[in-house]
């Protein structure tokens, strides 16, 4: 912990032309007790009200730094590290929120229980978009902080074709000592690769910390919004956003492994493990990804294709990693049961909740007003989840 007025968490708010979430977003960033805390706003050129919103705080935890040129998500994410003080750091987006009173609890958590990490899994709210209505796609249960083998998350998820990659922790919405992230930047020249500095992180990370502390309550908000990459799917301007987003990659080339004759953001969250399994091939030694299960998740999560699709394609594909029809059907039929679960869920959430905030300042006071959501007590286990995986 800091001992010398140095803040102990350093919050970091990238951001590019979304003033109108901003606003919200740094409204939960200040509702804390901290002064141990700092608030970076990185602001990448932005041409709208951005910096005048940030302004408008008057808040001396919050530090404004603008990029000067439009720059990509991983080189804002960087020159974003450049200019913090924490211990640790926390990535959030410009849409998403803080709990009330998260970050001091948290800071009480690093004060008790040291760890390189700190995970937990987010609320997610979705803005109203497109004159519908809020949503909240997950709630994440209270529970007894834990500790976290990271070693066996990322195997399964490296064997999974990178699914599941978001059970580990991603620096977005999670807590990562300064110290791991310098260590990287030596190690490779700079902190952030591939084009989702999120991914990457969760594939990089546990080079360096075999374990982590689950904190078993819901520190931030994952927000989802008009403008944001995470909305593109549902918004109608959603593929002008993700159009936007791919043109700040000027001649990217995705991993030589992958298949080439798809859309680019079909490749972007394989391409982010693979490449970290390339930086860091000692530790990664004896892991195999796994392209058969990697076409399951990826016709799941982009809506790319179908079975039979993927399956007229296959001698395509063997040109260029190694394809297995049973290990493919197999892994699809595990994400159809994984997403009717997953729809199932989501219905208990929506159908609990009718009245939900037009912002995440808002449904963010709500959910720590709800005391089955509040925040857990007690010691932390020593053992990691069984379920993580």
């Amino acid at each position: 912990m800091s001992n010398h007025g140095e803040p102990v968490i350093s919050l970091v708010i990238p951001t590019r032309e979304r003033c109108e979430t901003l606003k919200y977003t740094l409204k939960t960033a200040v509702d804390q007790a901290s002064t141990e805390y700092e608030i970076i706003v990185s602001d990448n050129f932005s041409q709208d009200d951005t910096k005048k919103i940030v302004e408008e705080f008057r808040d001396n935890r919050i530090k404004y730094i603008n990029t000067g040129k439009r720059l990509s998500m991983c080189d804002n994410w960087d020159f974003a590290l450049e200019h913090l003080r924490g211990e640790y750091v926390i990535f959030i987006g410009d849409d998403d929120g803080v709990m009330p009173g998260a970050i001091d609890r948290l800071q009480e958590i690093i004060r008790k229980q040291p760890s390189a990490i700190y995970f937990w899994q987010a609320h997610q709210y979705t803005w109203p978009i497109d004159n519908v209505e809020p949503l909240v796609d997950f709630v994440a249960p209270a529970k007894k902080p834990f500790v976290m083998d990271l070693k066996k998350l990322v195997k399964f998820s490296i064997e999974s074709g990178a699914w599941r990659y978001y059970r580990l922790p991603v620096l977005y919405h999670s807590a990562v000592s300064k110290n791991i992230l310098d260590t990287i930047r030596r190690r490779t020249g700079r902190v952030f690769h591939s084009t989702n500095p999120d991914v990457f992180m969760s594939f990089a990370l546990p080079v360096f910390a075999d374990k982590a502390i689950n904190v078993g309550e819901s520190i931030t908000v994952n927000g989802r919004s008009a403008k944001s990459n995470g909305a593109s799917s549902i918004s109608k301007n959603g593929q002008a956003v993700l159009d936007r987003f791919i043109r700040e990659y000027p001649g990217y080339q995705m991993h030589k492994t992958l298949y080439p004759d798809v859309s680019f953001q079909v490749n972007m969250i394989p391409d982010s493990a693979l490449v970290a399994m390339d930086l860091f091939p000692e530790y990664y030694k004896g892991m195999t990804f796994n392209y058969s299960a990697m076409w399951a998740y990826i016709m799941r999560l982009t809506k790319f294709n179908n079975w039979f699709g993927i399956m007229k394609r296959r001698k395509l594909i063997k040109q260029y990693h190694s394809f297995s029809v049973v290990k493919f059907t197999f892994h699809s039929l595990i994400h159809k049961i994984s997403a009717i679960r997953q729809n199932i869920n989501s219905k208990k959430v929506i159908d609990s909740e009718r009245d939900i905030p037009s912002n995440i300042f808002d449904f963010a006071r709500m959910m720590a007003s709800r005391k089955e959501y509040a925040h857990g007590n007690g010691k932390i286990l020593l053992s990691a989840d069984k379920d993580a995986s």
